[in-house]
């Protein structure tokens, strides 16, 4: 039945897998695509960048040690939608639905893929649990997409390792507990969250990351002060409140991963007291500074330490999620995917902009600002239960003004 060899989870995979049992964990990103394809190649393209990537032909399952593990399994099937839409339709909608959609990670698969088929161009979303994948993942699945769509046939990578694996941890241990009760798996509470999308300029872009740099911070640091400022004036309760922002930060290269479907993330907070009325820049330049060391295998290593301590060689799921519910009490996240980092030009189709990652980063009630360049053009996302209405558009108005 399985071609690939099944193993537990890595400790953030693991944590993602028990954040999931209280909370929706699914996340999404969007690409608008100039140009079209049949519903059959579209079919034909999964199923070909499916054999390429282990992770979207698994599902998560327990074993006698109420250990959870990666179940690979041919035949499971990534569920494709493709929908004619109108020029008017507004793909956040769908990303909505689909958000609203839980994935069921006993069974499989984590993905989905979506197709909104306009007169002439299409919006691609992929939907997938965060348990085997992240934003970077997705980022690189629309370039496999796109690839054999247009008549490439994407190469086979092996099965990811975990990250705990990459660095040399040992694996979960199996403990025996015949004491501990039998965890019971609750029926998924119902999510609803809403998505925004802005997109900016290449001139209003280029001004951001010339400013960023000659201001001795980054764009990821202007973006972060922009959702601080623009938080606080649109939310009121935010004025007097020390603001935890939480950025995850992309392990692939620190770890020399290559582009396989994975979970290759950790996070990190940064907080923002009420009484510090600093300038914009000086917002900016703070939240880069308190990034540092973050890129580093150390930081990996240490971090992944934290949650394997939690996680670890025990039985007893119920003490993981009780702990764990108590976490990610962040107002902010920002989860910034810097730029598209391949050509975007696939011959008949041609890629025009990517937004998100769209996910609701805690428990509904932060705003999660998704930040991607494309073609020089960036996008941002704002995902959250209790959207603030406008956040976009006042931090892109606070960055053109800060860039003056």
């Amino acid at each position: 039945m399985t071609k690939h060899e099944n193993r537990t989870l890595g400790a953030f995979e693991k944590t993602f897998w028990l954040l999931d049992q209280i909370d929706s964990k699914d996340f999404a990103l969007a690409a608008e695509v100039e140009g079209r394809e049949s519903a059959d190649a579209w079919r034909l393209a999964v199923n070909q960048v499916q054999k390429r990537h282990p992770n979207l032909s698994a599902r998560i399952r327990i074993d006698e040690f109420k250990r959870p593990f990666i179940e690979h399994v041919d035949s499971l099937v990534i569920p494709l939608k493709v929908i004619e839409i109108d020029n008017g339709f507004k793909w956040e909608q769908a990303v909505e639905k689909e958000l609203e959609l839980r994935f069921n990670t006993e069974e499989g698969p984590l993905f989905r893929v979506i197709v909104l088929q306009k007169p002439e161009d299409t919006v691609l979303i992929l939907a997938a649990n965060h348990t085997l994948a992240d934003g970077s993942s997705l980022m690189y699945l629309f370039r496999d997409l796109l690839e054999a769509v247009t008549g490439q046939i994407p190469q086979v990578l092996a099965p990811q390792k975990s990250n705990d694996e990459t660095l040399g941890l040992p694996k979960d241990i199996a403990v025996e507990d015949n004491e501990t009760s039998e965890y019971v798996f609750k029926k998924p509470a119902a999510v609803s969250p809403k998505v925004e999308s802005i997109k900016f300029s290449s001139e209003h872009t280029s001004q951001l990351i010339e400013r960023s740099r000659l201001e001795q911070t980054t764009v990821h640091g202007a973006i972060c002060a922009a959702v601080v400022i623009a938080g606080r004036k649109l939310r009121q309760e935010w004025d007097d409140k020390k603001i935890e922002l939480i950025s995850p930060i992309c392990t692939r290269k620190a770890l020399q991963l290559d582009d396989n479907c994975g979970l290759n993330i950790t996070t990190h907070p940064v907080y923002f007291e009420p009484e510090e009325k600093q300038s914009f820049w000086d917002i900016a330049r703070l939240a880069k500074s308190g990034l540092n060391g973050t890129e580093t295998k150390e930081h990996v290593e240490n971090y992944l330490g934290f949650f394997r301590t939690l996680t670890f060689n025990s039985a007893d799921i119920q003490k993981m999620v009780d702990i764990l519910k108590e976490a990610f009490n962040h107002q902010i996240m920002v989860t910034n995917l810097v730029k598209v980092k391949y050509k975007t030009d696939f011959g008949k189709l041609k890629l025009k902009s990517v937004y998100g990652p769209m996910v609701r980063s805690g428990k509904g009630l932060e705003q999660t600002i998704g930040a991607i360049s494309t073609n020089g053009n960036l996008c941002l996302t704002n995902t959250s239960d209790t959207l603030i209405a406008g956040l976009l558009e006042e931090m892109q108005m606070l960055i053109a003004e800060a860039c003056k």
